[in-house]
């Protein structure tokens, strides 16, 4: 994950100025994030790395396997997006 510039939510519509604290605690959900996802990337490096027969039950098993951490990094994003969003509080139309 890339690190935005700081805002102070006026520049954005539907989004109010954050407090220290606020910025503090989606900061710590965001480093969450990026550890399970560092932890991910490991694993697809072992998993991938893995030798396996062309054809085989076990390049099957290591695609299925491949499939899961890919809908698992997508699934850890979009929970690091909905907790910050808890946080900031956004307009509803946002």
């Amino acid at each position: 994950m890339s690190e935005a510039k700081p805002q102070d939510g006026s520049t954005v519509k539907g989004y109010r100025t954050l407090t220290a604290g606020e910025i503090e605690r989606m900061n710590r959900l965001k480093g969450v994030s990026q550890h399970f996802c560092s932890l991910l990337d490991t694993e697809r490096e072992v998993t991938t790395a893995e030798v396996v027969e062309r054809g085989s039950q076990a390049e099957t098993e290591r695609a299925q396997a491949l499939r899961c951490m890919a809908i698992a990094r997508t699934k850890m994003q979009e929970a690091c997006m909905w907790a910050c969003r808890a946080v900031a509080r956004p307009d509803a139309d946002c």
